[in-house]
């Protein structure tokens, strides 16, 4: 990804006049993920076109880098059902409101266990199949994350792009 694509994307953005926020990721020293998230995209989009190279690298550190952006839309924002009908159809989903960097959740099938033995046991569920909702954080993978009552009850839920 280039600054250039980037910069193309806001101002597309603007143009619709139904931009949300946009969400970037940047990639930090040490490996982690910050996720800065800003309603005003022109003052975001000049800050990223003065302290950014072409290939998305932080001029005064180049340790820091952008590592994928998002653009949040009024049509976009979703409540919990509509999350969940895209997790059901495969897509990643995430809240505008979590704090955590580049978290996200998605459906995950084939899932199998090691017992203490060594022996492999594929899950397998008389009504769900073998599926369970994945978080994927900074920290890794959880199976079988559980919603709170503000996750369920949000209408800021996003389609994580690809």
């Amino acid at each position: 990804m280039k600054k250039a694509e980037l910069l193309k994307t806001v101002q597309e953005a603007l143009a619709t006049e139904q931009a949300e926020c946009i969400v970037l990721m940047l990639h930090m020293p040490g490996g982690d993920v910050d996720v800065v998230q800003s309603t005003n995209l022109e003052a975001k989009a000049k800050y990223i076109d003065i302290a950014f190279d072409d290939d998305l690298v932080c001029i005064e550190n180049p340790c820091i880098f952008v590592e994928n952006f998002g653009i949040a839309y009024q049509d976009s924002l979703k409540d919990f059902g509509a999350a969940l009908m895209n997790l059901k159809e495969g897509k990643r989903v995430a809240r505008i409101g979590w704090n955590g960097k580049n978290q996200y959740i998605q459906l995950a099938t084939g899932i199998s266990y090691k017992t203490a033995s060594g022996e492999i046991v594929n899950c397998e569920h008389e009504a769900i199949g073998n599926k369970a909702i994945a978080f994927v954080g900074t920290s890794g993978v959880q199976m079988g994350w559980l919603a709170s009552q503000s996750d369920m009850l949000a209408d800021d839920w996003y389609v994580v792009a690809d």
